[in-house]
């Protein structure tokens, strides 16, 4: 009896000295965009938060630039698990799960500051979460930046100007919806072939935020900057699931944590280099307007058919509005 109790006592020790201690690990975490790229610093910010509060036991080795992998390649690389993690941007789980959408409909987030309260918000939580079924862990979200209109030919200050543009939009549903509502003439591209689009005239514009202007240098091919903040380009930070799930509770918990702390930094620090670009911008002579009170009633008016649609077809999406326009209040 006393040899059954002390193999008991044994096995129950050794389970408690297992599971205690986990495991050493390091995750690849790439992305599609350069280190001076907001989604860069999002990733970075979230690196050093995990290592810190992990005591260098979770370990994230960044890889930026596409060097993983396109947008594409790196949301099925996490699908498949070939990916351990990425920082990309929204829009590209739309297609899969429509609700992402919530996120960028235009008009709907007024500011950062609101981006940020939306971003931690129960309507986000439950909308990341929808991701599940596709094997991904949304960790947290966050922005690139403000998205405004930048053009190769003429300045657009009236809803005139964007008629017929060819213009850069992100292979989405929603942006082309948006886009042909506004006028222009939408063109799905991929990130990385902008700037030789816009320098050959393959393209007239891009709706962009000024922190990609700048990493991707499209300032020496396009001059003409207006600041429509029509909505934001947030990025998730996605997981493979299968290789969360195999993390501790406590493991799990520094990342959730870690993944939420980081957004309101992350976030407000684009808010002011969005200011300081403004003015380096007019220093290396670009033509930059603020889009006047016509003009931004004039946008608002063309999309509000494409949100209404938008709001009706998912009751996730419609959640999200009521809560961005309750406490935009």
């Amino acid at each position: 009896m006393n040899r059954l109790l002390s193999a008991v006592l044994a096995l129950g020790l050794g389970f408690t000295l297992a599971t205690s201690h986990a495991a050493d690990v390091t995750f690849k975490l790439g992305h599609g965009v350069f280190e001076t790229h907001p989604y860069h610093d999002a990733a970075v910010r979230f690196k050093e938060a995990v290592e810190k509060a992990s005591k260098g036991s979770i370990k994230i080795q960044i890889y930026p630039a596409r060097q993983l992998g396109d947008v594409k390649e790196l949301m099925e690389g996490v699908q498949l698990g070939t990916v351990d993690m990425t920082m990309n941007p929204t829009s590209a789980m739309a297609t899969s799960v429509p609700a992402m959408d919530a996120f960028q409909l235009p008009g709907v987030i007024k500011d950062y500051r609101h981006f940020v309260k939306m971003a931690k918000s129960p309507q986000a939580r439950i909308i990341l979460d929808t991701l599940k079924p596709k094997g991904i862990i949304a960790l947290g979200l966050y922005d690139g930046g403000q998205r405004h209109f930048l053009s190769t030919k003429k300045l657009v200050t009236k809803m005139e100007d964007f008629k017929g543009l060819k213009t850069r939009v992100a292979p989405a549903r929603l942006f082309l919806d948006t886009w042909k509502a506004i006028g222009t003439n939408p063109t799905p591209m991929a990130y990385g072939e902008i700037y030789s689009a816009l320098e050959t005239g393959t393209l007239d514009a891009v709706e962009i935020n000024l922190t990609s202007i700048e990493s991707e240098k499209m300032y020496e091919v396009a001059k003409n900057v207006t600041l429509t903040g029509h909505y934001f380009f947030p990025a998730a930070l996605y997981m493979n699931k299968a290789k969360f799930d195999a993390l501790t509770p406590e493991q799990q918990q520094i990342m959730r944590t870690a993944a939420n702390d980081i957004i309101e930094p992350q976030v407000m620090a684009i808010d002011a280099l969005d200011k300081k670009l403004v003015t380096a911008f007019k220093a290396k002579g670009l033509k930059v307007v603020e889009a006047d009170a016509k003009l931004e009633q004039g946008i608002k008016a063309a999309v509000k058919p494409v949100v209404d649609s938008y709001k009706e077809k998912d009751p996730y999406v419609a959640a999200f509005i009521k809560a961005a326009e309750e406490s935009a209040k």
